[in-house]
């Protein structure tokens, strides 16, 4: 008995599974919606962060050679007005340890100027690389609305409709 239950429903799945079916074009009410995005990429010009940046790096170093250069009594320190080179020219004018002065002060001061023209070096590069280097906007577009619609073709035939926006 259970056998042949198990055969009538194995038949109505295969009789189902063949049989045409009639679909009305009516009945389906989902549409098929498509939309697109572009996106593009321009350039703007200099990278203003970079050229900030290097401005504030030269500023921050800059700004206290040019105190000491115009408070020191020492001749060489006079050099330090000079930007990016007189870091290193007040390091080869200074003079150099006395037994009456201590060493560590004019150690540390020729560490300083070294450190000195390294930031002012970085900084001024940094703003020549924000100047050669472009910035880049990056913009995304939505472009393209694309509906597919399901229509009635004459008297009796169906298909598709496509409409949008381009």
């Amino acid at each position: 008995m259970k056998l042949c239950i198990a055969y009538g429903m194995a038949i109505e799945v295969i009789v189902a599974a063949l049989a045409p079916s009639v679909a009305n074009a009516q009945e389906t009410s989902a549409a098929a919606s498509v939309t697109t995005q572009e996106t593009t990429s321009q350039a703007t010009g200099p990278s203003l962060a970079m050229v900030g940046s290097g401005v504030a790096i030269f500023g921050l170093s800059y700004v206290p050679a040019v105190v000491v250069g115009a408070t020191s009594g020492l001749g060489a320190d006079r050099t330090l007005f000079v930007p990016l080179a007189g870091p290193w020219i007040d390091l080869t004018q200074r003079p150099g340890c006395t037994p009456a002065t201590s060493c560590n002060a004019e150690n540390t001061d020729k560490v300083l100027l070294v450190v000195d023209g390294v930031f002012q070096a970085i900084g001024a590069l940094t703003i020549v690389g924000g100047f050669l280097r472009t910035a880049h906007e990056t913009k995304t577009v939505r472009s393209t609305s694309l509906r597919i619609l399901p229509a009635q073709m004459g008297n009796a035939g169906y298909g598709m409709v496509a409409s949008g926006t381009f």
